[in-house]
This record gives structure tokens, sequence and C-alpha cells, in this order.
């Protein structure tokens, strides 16, 4: 009897484990399109394409309504961390060993741009009541901060984004989410 009851008490006073923050990218199947918009009104979809070679690619577009405009492509693993980018004029940008945006704590990466020019960028994340903060460092220090809240699938709601740089912040809401 002791025993079932120290075991109780240990279940009720443990530390709550952490909420997984990692996206569910296998979720949003072709079929699937996920639409967020900005403070101005523009607006970028975000259209799964499936998965390739183990990562997930999406395509963007701007802009809402008949025209959108194809903005390039991105890949990202099972968590949902970036591992490429292309550009719409086919410039290739590659994450090494990710872009570090799902994962907790502090975490390094390298990112490598079509020009070949390598820059070591740390990550550090931490969970908040509705998803999650972020902050990123470069070459030339801090680079920029965010926090989105994510739905139960980790698929950003809302959003903010600053450029440390030109110290523009700028915030999203997600417009339309159709997983399939």
């Amino acid at each position: 009897m002791r025993a079932r009851v120290a075991a109780i008490l240990a279940v009720l006073t443990a530390t709550p484990l952490s909420a997984d923050i990692a996206r569910q990218t296998a979720r949003m199947a072709p079929g699937s399109l996920m639409v967020m918009g900005g403070e101005r009104g523009e607006g970028l979809s975000h259209v799964p394409r499936g998965r390739t070679a183990g990562v997930f690619r999406f395509d963007t577009y701007e802009g809402k309504g008949d025209a959108p405009v194809y903005a390039g492509s991105y890949n990202t693993n099972d968590r949902g961390e970036g591992v490429r980018s292309v550009s719409a004029d086919g410039g290739i940008t590659r994450y090494e060993p990710h872009r570090c945006a799902r994962t907790l704590g502090a975490c390094s990466y390298v990112i490598v741009r079509s020009d070949g020019f390598r820059e070591t960028r740390k990550r550090v994340t931490r969970e908040t009541a509705p998803g999650l903060a972020w902050k990123d460092w470069g070459l030339d220090g801090l680079v920029a901060t965010g926090a989105p809240e994510l739905d139960r699938f980790g698929a950003a709601k809302t959003g903010w984004r600053k450029g440390h740089a030109g110290g523009a912040k700028t915030r999203s809401r997600r417009l339309m989410p159709a997983l399939r």
C-alpha cells in the first residue's frame, strides 16, 4: 500500500514533460494547403508535394486569388526542420544538419548558400504556452527573433518575427489550413 501511495505521489508531483514542438509534416499530404497572411494583406501559400528521398517538399506561392506567383520551394525532415530551400530563380540554400526551428534549447547549424558561402548560426528555442520562442545568432550577432503560436500538429497559427539588421517586425496569421 505504501509503495502504491508513493508511486501516485511521484506521478502527481513530477515535472510535466515538454510538449513536442515538431511540425507533423506527414499530416500535410499532397492535396493539402496552408495559407499564411501578413499584416499588409499579403498571402503566402504552402503546398505540400509529397515525400521524396526522405524529405518532404513544399512549394510556396505569393499572393491570393486566381493568380498566385511561384515563390520557391523548401524541404523538411519528419519534424518540420528545414534542410533545403530553392528560390523562384533556382538558387539553392542548404541547412546542415537542419535549420533548428523545431529543436528545444541551443542548436547550431550551417547555412550553405548557392555561391558556396557557409555561415554558422546558433538558434535558441524555448517552449511557451502557445508554442515556442526563438533567437537566431549569426556572424554579426543577433540576427532575428520570433514566436509562433502552434496548433496541435505543430503548424503555425499566428506569429511574429523581427529581423535585427533593420529592426522590422512582421506578424502573420494562418488564413486557411486544409489538411488532407
